[in-house]
């Protein structure tokens, strides 16, 4: 896999964490909002002030993570890693169905036409290749 591949996924999958934390401080200003005329002063002042910046820290995040994964879905899936790919796959769940099954669980975590959704097509489809040359029965040539 090419360097910037991970380097690229690692970043989307930052942001989502990013993205996480965000909700979290968000969560902790509507729980001191509930609290608000428990405590002394103004709290409801300074969380609006966080909501206010965190709406704008939200679209930046969202901004980032659609240019990476946008560079991310640029990059060609390379067939050899792919074929690599199906061939562990193949020798760890042992059968074709048990492989197409788990290829299309983790291909649909991810949306149509984007890098890891071409990855796994690909891998499905060397699986499928390496299935009928070796004349499984599971594999009907068409």
């Amino acid at each position: 896999m090419p360097e910037n591949v991970k380097d690229l996924t690692d970043l989307s999958k930052e942001s989502l964490k990013a993205r996480a934390n965000l909700d979290r401080i968000l969560d902790f200003v509507d729980l001191i909002n509930k609290k608000a005329e428990e405590i002394e002063g103004d709290v409801v002042g300074p969380g609006d002030g966080i909501k206010e910046l965190s709406d704008k820290m939200g679209e930046y995040i969202d901004l980032i993570k659609k240019r990476v994964e946008a560079q991310l879905d640029k990059i060609p899936v390379d067939p050899e890693e792919t074929k690599e790919a199906a061939e562990k796959l193949l020798l760890f769940h042992g059968s074709l169905p048990q492989v197409i099954a788990w290829a299309d669980t983790q291909k649909s975590g991810h949306k149509q036409n984007s890098y890891w959704w071409r990855y796994w097509v690909s891998v499905l489809e060397n699986a499928l290749q390496l299935e009928i040359a070796k004349g499984s029965p599971d594999v009907k040539p068409v």
